[in-house]
């Protein structure tokens, strides 16, 4: 006597378990040399004399948000 075996549902697609990659990170800020700002800072001399420390934090203020963009 021949046994009579119901077919087998076809098996359910495998999901994608693994988590949705992560958005991209946002740059870390711009970070320019000491290299760099020295010579913005005596470009700013150059052009407008002033005091050392101002220029150096100038230069600093403009490279960094030069960088931004």
């Amino acid at each position: 006597m021949a046994i009579k075996t119901t077919p087998k549902p076809a098996p359910a697609p495998i999901k994608n378990t693994k988590p949705a990659a992560p958005a991209a990170k946002a740059s870390a800020p711009y970070k320019p040399t000491q290299e760099e700002i020295a010579a913005r800072a005596f470009e700013i001399y150059q052009s407008e004399g002033g005091n050392d420390q101002e220029n150096w934090l100038r230069a600093e203020r403009e490279l960094i948000a030069r960088g931004r963009r």
